[in-house]
C-alpha cells in the first residue's frame, strides 16, 4: 500500500501536467469527448484567449514606450505566467480531445502547436534582455492569442466544417510551425 501511496503521489506531483491527466481520466472515465459537450470547452477556450489577448497586448505597449529598459511588469508576474500555462494545458487538452473523438486531424495539430507555442513564447518573455525584446515576445503572443481566438470553432458547423488536411498527421513539430522566437 505504502509503495502505490508513492507511485500516486510522484505521478500526480507534477502540477504542470495535473490538468491534462484529469482530463484524459475523465474521458476515458465518463466519455466526455462527445462533440456535443466540447463547445463549452471552446468557448471558455475562446473567453480565456481574447482576455490573454488583451493583457499581452497592454504588456506590450507598456514595454514598447521604454524599450531600453529592464524587464519589469505584469508580463513577468506568476499570474501571467500562471494564466499562460493554463492556456497552454487548455489547448492540449483540446488536441486530446478532438483526437479521443476523431475529430478533424488538422485542428488537433493546431491546438498541439498553440500548447507548445505559448509555453516556448513564455520562455523567451522570461529571458529578454530589455523591455524592448519583452515587447516584440508580446507582440508575438497578441498574435497567438488572436490566432487562437479566431480559429476556435464558434458552433457545430464550425466544427463539422474542418478538414482532416494530408492524411491526419501534424506534418511540422510545433517548433516548426511557428516563426521562430527571439
Amino acid at each position: 500500500m505504502q509503495g502505490l501511496s508513492r507511485w500516486w503521489w510522484w505521478f500526480f506531483g507534477w502540477q504542470r501536467h495535473l490538468g491534462v491527466v484529469l482530463v484524459l481520466i475523465f474521458m476515458s472515465a465518463g466519455g466526455l469527448a462527445r462533440a456535443g459537450d466540447i463547445f463549452n470547452d471552446f468557448q471558455a477556450f475562446n473567453a480565456e484567449a481574447q482576455a490573454l489577448q488583451i493583457l499581452s497586448e497592454q504588456a506590450a505597449k507598456k514595454a514598447r514606450a521604454h524599450p531600453f529598459a529592464p524587464p519589469k511588469g505584469f508580463a513577468l508576474s506568476g499570474e501571467f505566467a500562471r494564466r499562460i500555462d493554463a492556456f497552454s494545458t487548455h489547448a492540449a487538452a483540446l488536441s486530446a480531445r478532438i483526437d479521443a473523438m476523431d475529430g478533424p486531424k488538422d485542428l488537433r495539430c493546431i491546438y498541439r502547436g498553440m500548447a507548445e507555442d505559448a509555453k516556448k513564447r513564455l520562455t523567451a518573455l522570461h529571458h529578454a534582455k530589455n523591455a524592448g525584446e519583452q515587447a516584440v515576445v508580446l507582440a508575438d503572443m497578441d498574435a497567438l492569442f488572436m490566432d487562437a481566438s479566431e480559429v476556435t470553432p464558434k458552433d457545430k458547423a464550425a466544427f463539422a466544417d474542418r478538414h482532416d488536411g494530408d492524411g491526419g498527421q501534424c506534418q511540422a513539430a510545433p517548433d516548426q510551425a511557428i516563426k521562430s522566437l527571439p
